[in-house]
């Protein structure tokens, strides 16, 4: 009897390859990607690199999401693959064979096809590993990379995807343990009874969605984002799946009862056999929406930080080299140390200048009105979207840093804000000032390096310590000295990265190692930031790109399955739509609209979800790029635009098997 078993398991994974090859083919890309991205984060060159913990850490989180997702993805597969065989195994059973041979049958079924998995899944690791992980050093800039393979990155992608296929199998037993023949044959026309519309579900849908949508859109700013992005998601998921599983029926029905609509031509039949298929389909439909928009918003957001990225280092990096001191007496020993050093090294400079700077920790309590808040108070409402970080500076640090020749009166103010606010006044603190220019474009040397992630102004004056000491009269007790910093900075003209290292080691060194300056001046080698941050960037796209690829081979699978179940079920009602008097081409014009219906139905609803979550996608955005929100609009339609293409060719390329299950293609 084994050896039937083995026989017939083996003789059914052959008859229906349509069913179990892109199945291996998902499974084994799975295992591949994951493999690349645990030997990426073992990788000395990721490691030793600028930002190499940030870049394991990006990485680390795509091995976990790839895991899970995995899990999820293939759980969902292996039913829709074990569904479209009830049929078999119930003829089967009702031929003599016993439960036991049939869970023997599954059983040997899901070994051999976790065996291919995970042998062409390693196959692939073997082969492309090496290479993509040279690519990847060479883009990082490190050249040629030995060519080495990683066995223990192998191995954990061995243990791991062998305990998701051990879950799998457990999962697949357990569908036929308490059914008989009949129960199995029915099981295969599951979804063909009317569905009826829940009203529980079609509120929970409706509430989660809403919740999901109304915290997407309360986002303001960065910190604000990173709390809220992950409860809005899962709301997002539960909503969606409940969204197809009662709004899509409510809907079919109010169609139905519309008599001018349903009675038109084609429309009952497409219409019935929706409704019919709603209940059955909402598990596919929205997992085809929910990796449609996880797939859309990777996109979006991986251009988005490609186009910005440059922008961003602008802004925290304006110059190559930075010192920073809170007293003035320090400037002359500062010079000297400087000058020195850069003789030595033959470093010459340009875009130099100095500029006095205070930073004030602000709370908006309303419109153009600013209340100065204590480091205590701050810890405490950090993450309140009415912080306002100001960057108080004087005329001449402001002219200099800027290359302008601006001039103001007293009580006059020059103001940059970070989201593009138009002011007439100013008051911070019961202390007022006419703004008499709204800056647009400025020398970010000059603002705080916070300037991603909460509200920023950059406030102009024409004397910051006239205007400190009428702070101090109106709030005694606020320490600005503290908050009050002195820079030097400047640009080098030839960009010779060691010789670079080399200079700001040597003042690092120097300013440690000297009594007066040691603990009092901050020295930034800004240039090395921009690569520390840039590499960062690399690692993030990675990440991106290869989930991107994991949710691209998603997409196709589960269209390719629905296609499946569409046409075996359509199959069933070909003969019966004949038999009414339904015309080849009356048949065809009905499935075409069903078939259009049921698979832009979860790209529309994806596209929904993107739009709804642009301003949580801008707000984490500013922690990796600077945008314009007009940019990050038309990138967004233009990834929605693309992808919506894709999406289409996916649906056409996966169109043949739905005709050749269904017998469509035949006239």
């Amino acid at each position: 009897m084994n050896k039937l078993n083995f026989t017939l398991a083996k003789r059914q994974i052959s008859t229906n390859k349509y069913l179990y090859l892109p199945y291996i083919i998902a499974s084994s890309l799975m295992l591949f990607i994951f493999n690349l991205i645990v030997d990426l984060k073992t990788e000395d060159f990721i490691l030793n690199s600028r930002g190499g913990a940030f870049i394991e850490s990006i990485l680390g989180y795509g091995q976990f999401v790839i895991a899970l997702f995995a899990v999820l993805f293939l759980i969902y597969m292996t039913n829709a693959v074990v569904k479209s065989r009830y049929k078999e195994l119930g003829l089967l059973y009702g031929l003599g064979m016993d439960k036991g041979s049939l869970r023997g049958i599954l059983f040997i079924q899901n070994i051999i096809l976790a065996l291919l998995s995970l042998l062409s899944g390693t196959f692939l690791s073997l082969l492309l590993s090496p290479l993509i992980i040279n690519l990847v050093g060479r883009l990082l800039g490190y050249g040629k990379i030995n060519l080495n393979f990683n066995i223990d990155a192998i191995k954990l992608g061995f243990i791991v995807f062998s305990l998701i296929f051990i879950l799998i199998t457990i999962i697949s037993l357990n569908s036929i343990r308490k059914k008989n023949p009949l129960e199995l044959s029915q099981m295969a026309k599951k979804g063909q009874a009317q569905p009826k519309f829940s009203m529980i579900s079609f509120i929970l849908s409706i509430i989660f969605l809403a919740l999901s949508y109304k915290i997407a859109l309360s986002i303001d700013g960065a910190l604000d984002a990173i709390p809220k992005f992950f409860p809005a998601i899962i709301l997002a998921i539960f909503g969606t799946f409940l969204f197809f599983r009662s709004v899509t029926i409510w809907i079919l029905k109010l169609l139905r009862k519309n008599k001018r609509i349903y009675y038109k031509s084609t429309n009952m039949t497409f219409i019935g056999e929706l409704i019919k298929r709603s209940k059955e389909s909402a598990m596919a439909l929205s997992s085809i929406s929910i990796i449609a928009s996880m797939l859309l918003m990777s996109f979006i957001v991986m251009v988005a930080m490609f186009i910005g990225k440059n922008s961003l280092l602008d802004r925290i990096s304006p110059r190559d080299f930075v010192i920073s001191y809170q007293s003035e007496d320090l400037k002359d020993n500062i010079d000297k140390l400087i000058n020195l050093e850069k003789s030595d090294f033959n470093i010459k400079e340009k875009n130099e200048g100095i500029a006095d700077i205070s930073l004030l920790t602000t709370n908006e309590i309303e419109d153009e009105k600013l209340k100065l808040v204590e480091d205590d108070e701050f810890k405490n409402i950090m993450m309140d979207k009415s912080i306002t970080i100001v960057s108080l500076t004087d005329i001449d640090s402001f002219n200099k840093a800027n290359n302008t020749k601006e001039s103001l009166n007293d009580g006059e103010a020059l103001v940059y804000d970070s989201k593009n606010k138009t002011y007439q006044s100013l008051s911070i603190d019961g202390v007022d000032l006419n703004v008499s220019k709204n800056l647009r474009e400025i020398d970010y040397i000059l603002t705080d390096t916070t300037a991603t992630l909460f509200h920023n102004l950059l406030v102009v004056v024409k004397d910051k310590s006239d205007f400190l000491k009428k702070l101090e009269e109106k709030g005694p007790g606020y320490d600005f000295g503290e908050r009050s910093i002195h820079l030097k900075y400047f640009d080098v003209e030839e960009k010779d990265v060691q010789k670079m290292d080399e200079f700001s080691k040597i003042m690092i060194d120097h300013i440690s190692k000297n009594q007066n300056l040691k603990g009092k001046v901050e020295f930034k080698n800004a240039y090395e930031a921009r690569l520390e941050f840039d590499q960062i960037h690399q690692g993030a796209y990675i990440t991106v790109i290869l989930l991107s690829f994991m949710f691209f081979v998603s997409a196709i699978v589960v269209i390719y399955y629905k296609q499946v179940a569409e046409g075996i079920d359509d199959g069933r009602s070909i003969g019966i739509l004949k038999k009414i008097g339904m015309s080849n081409s009356e048949i065809r014009k009905s499935v075409a609209k069903q078939n259009y219906v049921t698979f832009f139905a979860p790209l529309v609803l994806a596209i929904i979800h993107i739009l709804v979550a642009s301003k949580l996608a801008f707000g984490i955005l500013q922690l990796f790029t600077v945008l314009d929100k007009s940019l990050f609009i038309k990138i967004e339609v233009l990834c929605i635009l693309i992808f919506a293409i894709i999406y289409f060719l996916i649906f056409r390329i996966t169109l043949p098997i739905y005709f050749e299950i269904g017998k469509l293609n035949k006239e």
